[in-house]
């Protein structure tokens, strides 16, 4: 059945999204792209200013995004031709519709008053004793996000935004802009959040100040975070760098011998794969713990106590920063205070209890690799340079044991350097904050969810490998004016 024509119309009206467009659209009905709820139809366009009522839309769509419900069928009876349409149920279209004859009235706009209203949108158009093509229709919500302006057959559709949004983005932005930090997922992801807060608390006259406050904010965060993984990028490469100079073929060599000459694999007439990983990891072991006695491997030792030490003063700056923030104070000069911080650790001799420490783990965490390549290797019957070559590979490839231990140790090391600057500065109690990304765990939430916690009753930090979790607690500032620029 043929629509009206309505092309030389003049109307205020709602598009669903065209994918549900395409779900409610019958065959025979009112074209796809046709499917709309009328806010308020003004008649014919040829009598309506466009310009004015352009204006009038534009000003209507300072609002939030809304919600309406479609409610299912009815027909409409008493015209040339019947209308099947689904029925919409939504008191902020009611709201709507009321500020839109309020706003036409106030500019002298006149609409037809032929019909009331009832808020519905038409789906196809029926002969009288044309039987419908729907029985039913099933409730759902329509989420609306733009009001369009239809004059004959120009539309333009205007973003539904409340008038505090933009204000607020650029509030966020300022603060964020102050701390240096830069732009990174979860940023973006807090300046929405700030912007619909800002939105709905609209009249506290705190808001922009609030919402500035949390731009700063987020920006430190992002700020800390990438200082931290600089850092661990920066060291992860130095230790690799002395790292693998320790790996010599020959003596790689030599442990695949000693392996293979174990197995008996000439005289082998079967395997026995439990005692090939277990001679694998023997081998492994004996290999890379004689690697203390080569002579690069002071380098290592230091270059690793170099990376805790800055994970310390690291870890010691994010708390100055953090105190710093929640104070409202600016000015936090991060590369003076991580030298300050850096050059206190020099001579503190746990650091290289530490260092000795995360080498044994990285020994262990290699070895363990090695022999898995080892034995499923001889499992795989490899030759004796196939093997050589796999286990080259695995000890010098960049995403080895070496670069998950640095992350580990030097995670570890800023959190021990803020709880160290804590205890220094007689804080009592602190909280746990997490970093807002797919990293973090039910143990982090835990966690964060128990501040504050009173210092030495914490979990201890990190949580799990990869965690960027962080104390945080209020320390005097004046302690550290020669940070603040």
């Amino acid at each position: 059945m043929a629509s009206p024509d309505y092309s030389d119309g003049c109307m205020i009206a709602l598009y669903p999204p065209p994918e549900l467009a395409e779900e409610l659209a019958v065959e025979g009905g009112l074209p796809v792209e046709d499917l709309h709820v009328t806010v308020a139809y003004l008649g014919n366009a040829d009598e309506a200013d466009a310009e004015l009522f352009n204006e009038v839309v534009q000003e209507l769509a300072e609002r939030k995004p809304f919600t309406v419900k479609l409610a299912g069928l009815a027909r409409f009876t008493g015209g040339d031709k019947d209308v099947l349409v689904a029925l919409v149920d939504s008191p902020d279209l009611e709201d709507l519709r009321r500020d839109t004859l309020d706003a036409l009235y106030e500019r002298g706009i006149e609409i037809p008053r032929d019909h009331g209203y009832t808020a519905h949108l038409s789906l196809t158009y029926l002969e009288p004793e044309e039987t419908a093509p729907l029985d039913r229709l099933p409730a759902r919500d329509v989420e609306f996000t733009a009001l369009a302006a239809v004059h004959g057959l120009d539309r333009t559709d205007y973003p539904l935004a409340h008038p505090m949004e933009s204000v607020a983005r650029e509030a966020f932005a300022a603060g964020w802009a102050m701390s240096g930090g830069p732009m990174t997922e979860r940023v973006q992801v807090a300046c929405e959040t700030a912007v619909q807060i800002a939105a709905e608390e609209a009249d506290d006259p705190d808001i922009l100040r609030a919402t500035i406050d949390l731009g700063r904010l987020e920006g430190m965060w992002a700020l800390l975070f990438q200082r931290r993984e600089e850092q661990q990028a920066k060291h992860t490469k130095l230790i690799g760098d002395a790292w693998k100079p320790l790996i010599d073929r020959a003596a790689v060599a030599a442990a695949i011998d000693e392996f293979r000459l174990r197995m008996g694999v000439a005289e082998a007439r079967g395997p026995d794969w439990a005692r090939i990983r277990a001679e694998a990891l023997a081998v492994a072991k004996k290999m890379l713990y004689a690697l203390v006695d080569v002579a690069g491997f002071g380098k290592l030792r230091q270059t690793l106590r170099d990376a805790i030490a800055a994970g310390r003063a690291e870890g010691a700056v994010n708390a100055v920063a953090i105190a710093a923030e929640r104070a409202a104070q600016v000015g936090l000069d991060w590369n003076i205070a991580f030298q300050d911080a850096y050059r206190s650790m020099e001579r503190l001799d746990e650091l290289w209890a530490d260092a000795d420490g995360w080498l044994g783990r990285t020994l262990d965490g290699a070895a363990g690799d090695l022999g898995s390549v080892l034995a499923d290797g001889m499992e795989a019957g490899l030759t004796r340079d196939e093997l050589i070559d796999a286990a080259m590979d695995i000890l010098t490839a960049d995403d080895a044991a070496v670069a998950f231990t640095v992350d580990w140790a030097m995670t570890t090391a800023a959190d021990e350097g803020a709880l160290a600057l804590y205890r220094s500065e007689g804080v009592l109690q602190i909280d746990i904050i997490t970093a807002g990304d797919g990293r973090v765990c039910s143990a982090c939430i835990d966690a964060e969810s128990g501040s504050p916690w009173h210092i030495g009753d914490q979990p201890r930090m990190p949580l799990h490998p990869l965690c960027r979790c962080c104390y945080a607690a209020d320390v005097s500032l004046s302690h550290f004016a020669a940070w603040m620029a």
